[in-house]
């Protein structure tokens, strides 16, 4: 199975490491993962340009969504 993270990105569900919400105030996700982090994986907008609400990890990629996480999530299904 595949998750749509939006725009023509697809990532397959079993490649999913983790999803993060990015917009809730506490979240430090962005500026302490993100960021020091973006050197060692392909980091690609998925987001169309309407802004970020959800990073979605995988072993090389950071994908960036303007999906929430909470939908993202319920849209994963895991066999």
């Amino acid at each position: 199975m595949y998750l749509h993270l939006g725009g023509d990105f697809m990532v397959k569900n079993s490649d999913i490491i983790a999803i993060f919400y990015l917009n809730h105030p506490q979240s430090m996700i962005y500026d302490e993962f993100v960021k020091k982090y973006q050197q060692n994986y392909t980091l690609i907008d998925a987001s169309g340009g309407e802004g970020y609400a959800s990073l979605v990890l995988t072993e090389d990629t950071m994908y960036l969504s303007a999906i929430s996480s909470l939908t993202l999530k319920k849209r994963v299904v895991y066999f």
